[in-house]
């Protein structure tokens, strides 16, 4: 008899239904009623930390691919155009591309070495002024002030890691993580900082103390769980509240549902045992307990007991057999993990010390050493001879003057000895990494070679052209003196005397601009009196003004009277240049120069009512041998290297200079900023 019931659940429940009784009934109505509640309560909070915890992960972990995108950004190669001039041409697009793919309030740039913004995905930005804050720690790479997290990383050259060419900010509104909370009629979160109260979502309905690190409230109406944020978002708090009347609907509508119901259960307890209710329900209980403990400590080990012989000892066998395989298949998958993220940190440890390598030399024997240490092969070598071998990986580099391949040498590492494909293709990546690094430091040198014949070139043929030029004026201004001649012929000699110095010029000019970019342009600072330096322009070339009926004047009630250290030669050189063109491309009206003090930066704005120019062609008159497109333009001489030798005298001088136009025929404003 008793073996009837052990071989069949279905027996079982034959008799459970005969058993259920009206005890076990009344005691689940008191549970619910007594106990439920504050189970349920508790559970929901636990549930809530849960989700809390989730959602700090998940906004962590967004901030912290932020700061990674920033660190990789900062160290790419293209940020060696910082100490070019066409700076705002890759890095520009750059920093506005990665700004749409976010699709994030946020803000992209990239400032000098003087905190002055030379490329942003706001165009508004450049050029200007920009003061990080830092919080008085940049080794923690992040900061944030009001509602803006800023994530900077500095940007070292390629060639020079020692040498910092400016920072790369990254402007983050942190009212972007609002789409990470929860907004339900029913859930509602939000991020707060108590210290500064500034918050992101909606706090008007919890209006609680955050005193802890982690805290569970229950309010009136409202569960309430709060905790504190870790990393770039530490000293903030993740508040997360849940109405209380939601938790506990369903408890009531079964408390209801179950009093409904409590005549029907009372006519079948007369009915109904309750001896074999408790047997039939505990294996029940038994796979929901285990069920549960595997999900909290994901213990996949865990095995139920099996007693009986029937379909619940069934289903238990198969259960544990479903989580032996569980278990084992865990362990493989976790196994591999390590191994591809082991592998994976060893390709980025390789590439970071592959890429700072200087020569092909070093680049060769590093990779050798660290392809010896991961294969364990000591034999290992690199070979420049061009022979077949089926057990070598070959290397190619670029040949940039024919665009094709050209053989460079063989790693003697048979790929064929490792079964794993994956394993494979990790050498034949680090292959590719030197190969890359090969042709980097082919291209560096190349680039280099050409930088120097370029500046050697123009500095002798500048040189060359100066000698007879000189005489050339020498002999003109001679004959100029010359009684004999006559008008026509005194003409035609000065004619010849003023090309000849506006090409000395032109030279001198090309000269100036070799010597910045060869490095050899030296800075005599100096304490100067600035009222001086601008008097003396003002004053050889007020007479360029008078012949065209042109008023200048100079307003200084914004400076500060003193002596500063400046280069004078090179102060007065930018400003002969800035003024000379405002006199040359203004007709009518006349020119205003500015002299004022800005903090720790002298500020001198010259203001013309000329012509004007396109807002589209203002950065291109900052490059070598440009001018803006007019008729004007065409009768004014001009070489198209007074504003690009005046922004590189300018930075010299730790300054810069910008151009500023509403449009043709609006006038033109020209600033010179340096700091003093």
């Amino acid at each position: 008899m008793f073996d009837f019931f052990h071989r069949s659940l279905r027996n079982k429940l034959l008799v459970a239904f005969i058993a259920i009784g009206f005890l076990p009934y009344l005691l689940f109505l008191a549970y619910a009623l007594l106990l439920s509640e504050n189970k349920i309560l508790n559970k929901t909070v636990q549930e809530q930390y849960d989700q809390a915890d989730m959602i700090i992960h998940v906004i962590q972990t967004h901030l912290h691919l932020l700061e990674k995108e920033v660190l990789f950004l900062s160290q790419l190669d293209i940020m060696d155009d910082l100490i070019a001039d066409d700076i705002d041409k890759r890095i520009s697009r750059l920093l506005t591309q990665k700004h749409d793919d976010y699709e994030l309030d946020l803000t992209l740039l990239v400032l000098n070495t003087h905190e002055q913004v030379i490329a942003s995905s706001n165009k508004e930005m450049l050029f200007r002024p920009y003061h990080l804050h830092v919080n008085g720690n940049r080794s923690r790479h992040y900061s944030i002030a009001e509602n803006l997290l800023y994530i900077f990383a500095p940007v070292t050259a390629s060639f020079d890691t020692q040498k910092v060419l400016g920072t790369l900010v990254l402007e983050y509104n942190l009212n972007n993580l609002d789409s990470y909370l929860i907004h339900q009629t029913d859930r509602h979160a939000y991020i707060q900082n108590p210290e500064s109260g500034i918050s992101v979502g909606d706090r008007r309905l919890f209006n609680i103390a955050l005193q802890h690190q982690k805290e569970s409230l229950i309010a009136q109406e409202h569960l309430i769980v709060y905790k504190e944020l870790e990393g770039m978002l530490q000293g903030w708090y993740f508040v997360y509240g849940v109405d209380k009347h939601i938790a506990l609907a369903f408890l009531y509508d079964f408390i209801r549902f179950m009093l409904y119901l409590l005549p029907f259960i009372l006519a079948t307890v007369i009915v109904v045992a309750v001896r074999y209710s408790k047997h039939v329900v505990k294996p029940i209980q038994e796979l929901t307990r285990i069920t549960d403990t595997i999900i909290s400590t994901k213990n996949y080990a865990a095995q139920l007991q099996v007693s009986t012989r029937d379909e619940t000892a069934q289903l238990s066998n198969s259960f544990n057999k479903m989580i032996r395989t569980t278990n084992e298949a865990l362990q493989y998958l976790e196994h591999e993990n390590r191994i591809r993220l082991q592998r994976f940190v060893q390709l980025i440890d390789i590439f970071n010390t592959i890429i700072q390598t200087k020569n092909e030399r070093d680049c060769i024997e590093v990779s050798i050493a660290y392809l010896q240490e991961l294969t364990g092969i000591s034999t290992l070598h690199f070979s420049p001879e061009h022979q077949h071998c089926d057990h070598c990986i070959a290397l190619y580099v670029n040949d940039f003057e024919h665009d094709n391949k050209l053989f460079y040498g063989s790693i003697s590492l048979d790929l064929s000895r490792f079964s794993d494909t994956n394993e494979r293709e990790f050498y034949r990546s680090i292959a590719t990494m030197i190969m890359l690094q090969l042709d980097r430091i082919r291209l560096i040198e190349r680039t280099l070679l050409a930088s120097r014949a370029k500046t050697a070139f123009i500095s002798n043929m500048s040189h060359e052209l100066r000698t007879p030029l000189n005489a050339i004026i020498g002999f003109a201004q001679y004959l100029i003196t010359y009684e004999d001649l006559s008008d026509e012929q005194l003409d035609s000699i000065a004619n010849i005397e003023s090309s000849a110095q506006y090409l000395l010029g032109m030279i001198n000019e090309i000269l100036d601009i070799a010597k910045i970019e060869a490095g050899k342009m030296e800075v005599h600072n100096q304490e100067v009196d600035i009222n001086e330096l601008v008097g003396n322009v003002c004053t050889m070339l007020r007479p360029l003004a008078e012949d065209k009926a042109l008023y200048l004047n100079v307003i200084d009630k914004h400076y500060r009277n003193g002596r500063y250290r400046t280069d004078p030669k090179l102060f007065q050189q930018i400003m002969v240049n800035l003024l000379s063109n405002a006199i040359k491309f203004t007709q009518t009206g006349g020119i205003t120069l500015e002299l004022s003090t800005q903090d720790d930066t002298l500020v001198l704005a010259i203001t013309d009512t000329g012509i004007g120019i396109a807002p589209n062609e203002i950065e291109g008159l900052f490059h070598d041998f440009t001018q803006a497109a007019g008729v004007m333009q065409k009768e004014e001489k001009g070489t198209g290297l007074g504003l690009s030798l005046s922004k590189k005298m300018a930075l010299l001088l730790n300054g810069d200079v910008i151009l500023e136009s509403d449009g043709i025929g609006k006038g033109c404003r020209a600033v010179l900023f340096i700091k003093i």
